[in-house]
């Protein structure tokens, strides 16, 4: 019914746009036009969702397991308590350790052999530290010999039972890795919405109903014969897990994921760490649509086409088009121009239906997980978007870009001052008192008439509703000060599946 009513809606748009205002008026039409297609291609990737029980499936074998722990200047805490973790887990096949510490700590390489753990540093062995963590893996890959490759974050606890209920979903020879559910120790109420319950409770539980499942790098189950069939994990993007996930599927591997959490990890603690980490994921995704499109590449399936594509143009839509709404009421209450000129009541008639049933979409395909906070923070964060997409039209494949690591070593001493987040929240704070302040503006001075400020304040509030959390969390969480020792004490936020 959503996309029924948002055909008709779009449909009407071209014949009722108002000719003395084309570039807003089209602008306005091709973000509409993109919303619906959007919904599309949402719609038939996650109309399915696959379910598994929490127990797993019944492992047959106890396979060689190569644990890979990847360390690069994370606070010794933070590390250590990854190790600790790690030493408790319980497993009766073969299980080898690797502590593979980019950063050439002493302390590290001291720790891991405590705990009876093999420490390899490229650093150490006089190797350049190429291709940043993906490098290290494969690094860790070319001295180990395990059937399977469990992979750790150093700033990622597991639980001591974390691989049993993996190794059943490995008999079957196909698959290429099982993605369990990520889990992050949070502020009280996630601030930055890290928790993500529409992506690991919606999205990746549809990518499963078609095994195309993508790798979030950390608590992942890797058959080593899938890894060595690409070549390793990929290195020509800023992070391995999307890219590696995207040759396996191109190769024909299927990919599986475990909707409960085995690991719990650190999240970003403040706007500057989200920007950073929301940032690398934009590029590199955006870096796979313009120099290796879904839609051109060799050995996908159609199923796999619309999942990987589905990602990257949210990230567009989020970016480029949804920006569009905040900026059109400026337009309106400035000149007194209207967008329509004739119909306009069955415009406005058709807009709402399609709204309210777009709304009541959206909440059915994602079980109604946050699905209005996961919009705020996707479309909230557009100016990530649109560095993220200049930065992946500026560096094609061989391009090498610029790398840093979430969580470092700096986290525990940096505090980022009250000026610099206001900088970086600049664009959206703008926005909001434009939009606050505006209608107002226009009234007092006369420059639009009622009808054409009531029908801007809708969109208006739409805007200030959707801009308010992500302004407010910059704002009021700028500490980088999470003590490790009172990690356990944070409140950790997990979706109930």
């Amino acid at each position: 019914m959503a996309i029924a009513f948002g055909t008709l809606y779009v449909g009407l748009l071209p014949f009722n746009l108002n000719p003395e205002t084309p570039v807003a008026a089209w602008a306005f039409f091709a973000a509409e036009l993109a919303c619906l297609l959007l919904l599309v291609v949402a719609t038939s990737s996650v109309w399915r969702l696959r379910f598994k029980p929490p127990e797993g499936l019944r492992s047959q074998a106890h396979p060689s397991v190569d644990l890979f722990i990847t360390v690069c200047g994370e606070p010794l805490p933070v590390v250590d308590r990854s190790l600790s973790s790690v030493a408790r887990l319980r497993y009766p096949g073969r299980l080898t350790v690797y502590v593979l510490d980019d950063g050439n700590d002493e302390r590290v390489r001291a720790r891991a052999a405590q705990l009876g753990f093999e420490y390899r540093s490229r650093t150490a062995e006089g190797l350049e530290r190429t291709h940043r963590k993906a490098g290290n893996l494969n690094y860790g890959l070319a001295r180990s010999s395990g059937e399977l490759v469990f992979t750790l974050d150093a700033d990622h606890e597991i639980d001591p039972a974390g691989l049993e209920p993996l190794l059943g979903y490995m008999r079957f020879p196909e698959v290429a890795f099982v993605q369990s559910k990520q889990r992050f120790v949070v502020q009280e109420d996630d601030p930055f919405n890290a928790q993500d319950p529409v992506f690991y409770d919606g999205i990746q539980l549809a990518f499963d109903d078609s095994d195309t499942v993508i790798s979030c790098g950390s608590g992942v189950l890797y058959r080593r014969r899938a890894l060595d069939d690409v070549g390793g994990f990929a290195t020509w993007n800023l992070v391995e897990d999307l890219t590696t996930s995207y040759e396996l599927h191109a190769k024909g591997w299927k990919t599986l994921y475990y909707p409960y959490p085995i690991t719990k990890g650190l999240a970003p603690a403040n706007i500057h760490e989200v920007y950073r980490q929301r940032g690398q994921w934009a590029t590199d995704t955006l870096r796979l649509f313009f120099w290796d499109n879904p839609l051109l590449k060799k050995g996908l399936s159609w199923r796999a086409r619309f999942r990987h594509l589905m990602i990257s143009v949210t990230y567009l839509w989020s970016g480029f088009l949804v920006p569009i709404f905040f900026v059109l009421p400026l337009y309106a209450y400035i000149t007194g121009q209207d967008l329509m000129t004739s119909n306009e009541g069955l415009v406005v008639t058709a807009r709402i239906a399609y709204f309210v049933l777009f709304v009541l979409a959206v909440r059915y395909m994602f079980r109604g997980r946050s699905v209005g906070k996961q919009f705020q923070f996707l479309v909230g964060l557009f100016p990530v978007y649109i560095a993220g997409a200049v930065r992946a039209l500026l560096h094609p494949k061989g391009r090498p870009l610029a790398y840093k690591l979430n969580n470092a070593g700096d986290r525990e001493t940096a505090e980022p001052g009250a000026a610099r987040t206001w900088w970086v929240l600049g664009p959206q704070i703008a926005l909001f008192i434009a939009n606050a302040v505006l209608p107002f503006w226009a009234a007092w001075y006369g420059t639009a008439g009622p009808w054409t400020i009531a029908l801007n304040v809708a969109v208006s509030s739409f805007v200030l509703w959707t801009l308010w959390p992500v302004i407010v969390a910059g704002l009021t969480h700028r500490s980088h000060a999470i003590a490790v020792a009172g990690l356990d004490k944070l409140e950790t936020r997990e979706a109930t599946t």
